[in-house]
């Protein structure tokens, strides 16, 4: 609990403190003094406009987010498998740092991080899995295989296997050069870290007040503020009831909701959740589906038996507790639409979300946005035009028939060259007024928040990255070249 209110550290004084430890799991998948440090520096500078974010939700965030954002950064790199050579007879006991690092080389990139969160930073396979944002059972997989070929190479066991890793890299490598390195947007983040915040804050209000509107003559009831969360999983929690049947939106009620994972035998959780952190943004609170198991269908594919309880702190400060058993198949879509709430209201409350100054533009929260009904608009996206900025964004989706894991949203600033295949695109076509993407919908949704040179600003969403809607109008879209689609996804989604 001291931990929970204590004052976040700095960036610079989480890189003095950290950075070592990330220089060194760095060191051992990439080898390579320089490499190790020049991967750190990039991963740190990706992270740096995130920071104010990971230092709201928690101590226990800062660790998690900055190691999946090294592994992100390291599985991008091109990398070279070595083929596997005869093994000598007998190996040096103990090995030569040449045989470790060729064992280690002949590993996938996948594999290669899985061996070396689990046995030199000591994670679980959850952990693992929500580094490498895959599922546990993969993630499992993937270490088995790791550790079947290193060890098999070398001749010796896990336990072995986790001293030799530990000697390998430099014990206390200098953070110097880490502090050195430039940071993207820092001039212009000042300027707009003020302007963000408050427009932030008015779409939230604007948005949610649209929700309600309507609901009687006398307009709309104002959302009650939403308290700073006090609800932790250490806390006791309540015995847990049947959720109540309601149609009011949850944040008139509710100020923070958090999901807390039974760890003992009798349960069958194997995901991941991140540290003690609660969805209290209204907009994300009213996106979760809290359909009592009376109301729905039962879901065969997946698990059944304890795994979670929700815990509710209500305006009043009353605290109330759901068992994911008395939630509609068995609590998996609860969770779904938790998940798909706290990544949104990470985006929500990260400092750049929708400020447009400076050339930089953030991702726009897609709670509560869906495509409009067919209507007689004119295209509005002409042939072309030219965008000057744009950001390419991946939000995750709730996908009821699937166990679900955490997935954030993910960013990405386009450079020159991007923009430059975009603008390629709408020399060539603007939207139409046509059906949209026939592709199925997955577990993810693109958008692309874009700045026409006239100052305009639009948001292309897609969900395969092939045929963009303009504006959320499901008659007005705009399909990309094949290459653009591909640039996308490469920007975006993590093999």
């Amino acid at each position: 609990m001291a931990d929970r209110f204590a004052e976040p550290p700095s960036f610079d004084e989480y890189v003095v403190a950290r950075g070592g430890d990330l220089l060194r799991t760095a060191w051992l998948l990439v080898g390579d003094d320089r490499a190790a440090e020049e991967l750190v520096r990039t991963t740190l500078s990706r992270s740096w406009p995130q920071w104010r974010h990971l230092s709201q939700v928690g101590a226990g965030s800062y660790d998690a987010g900055l190691r999946r954002a090294l592994v992100e950064t390291y599985l991008r790199r091109r990398h070279t498998r070595v083929r596997r050579v005869e093994q000598p007879a007998t190996v040096a006991d103990p090995p030569s740092r040449a045989e470790v690092l060729g064992a280690l080389a002949e590993l996938g990139p996948r594999e290669r991080v899985a061996l070396v969160l689990w046995t030199f930073d000591g994670l679980s396979d959850g952990q693992v899995a929500a580094a490498l944002d895959d599922d546990v059972a993969a993630a499992r997989r993937h270490r088995v295989r790791a550790l079947d070929t290193v060890c098999g190479r070398l001749g010796f066991d896990e336990g072995r296997l986790r001293v030799v890793l530990d000697a390998l890299p430099p014990q206390d490598p200098s953070v110097a050069g880490l502090l050195e390195q430039p940071r993207p947007y820092a001039a212009r983040w000042r300027g707009v870290r003020g302007w963000a915040l408050g427009g932030v804050a008015l779409v939230a209000a604007v948005t949610v007040g649209s929700l309600l509107a309507g609901r009687g003559p006398d307009g709309v009831t104002p959302l009650p503020t939403p308290q700073p969360s006090a609800v932790t999983c250490r806390d006791s929690l309540a015995p847990p009831t049947p959720p109540p049947v309601t149609t009011e939106p949850l944040s008139r009620s509710v100020s923070a909701v958090l999901v807390c994972a039974q760890t003992d035998d009798g349960s069958v959780w194997s995901g991941f959740l991140p540290p003690d952190a609660p969805v209290s943004v209204p907009l994300a609170v009213d996106a979760l589906d809290l359909a009592p198991r009376t109301r729905g269908t039962e879901c065969p594919p997946l698990p059944t038996g304890p795994a979670f309880r929700m815990v509710l702190l209500g305006v009043d400060g009353a605290v109330h507790t759901y068992a994911n058993e008395g939630l509609a198949c068995n609590g998996w879509p609860a969770l779904a639409s938790y998940y798909t709430a706290l990544a949104e209201q990470g985006a929500l409350t990260d400092p750049a979300s929708d400020a447009t100054e400076g050339g930089f533009l953030g991702c726009p929260s897609v709670l509560g946005k869906s495509l409009a009904p067919p209507g007689v608009a004119p295209p509005s996206l002409p042939r072309g035009a030219v965008l000057e900025a744009a950001t390419a964004c991946l939000h995750p989706r709730a996908v009821p028939t699937a166990v679900p894991r955490f997935r954030p949203v993910r960013a990405n600033v386009l450079g020159d060259p991007q923009l430059a295949q975009l603008n390629a695109d709408l020399a060539r076509s603007g939207s139409a007024t046509r059906a949209g993407s026939t592709c199925t919908t997955g577990s993810s949704l693109f958008v692309v928040e874009a700045r026409l040179r006239n100052g305009r600003t639009l948001e292309l969403s897609s969900n395969c990255a092939d045929v963009f809607s303009v504006d959320w109008q499901s008659r007005d879209n705009w399909a990309v070249s094949a290459q653009t689609r591909d640039m996308l996804r490469a920007l975006l989604v993590a093999e």
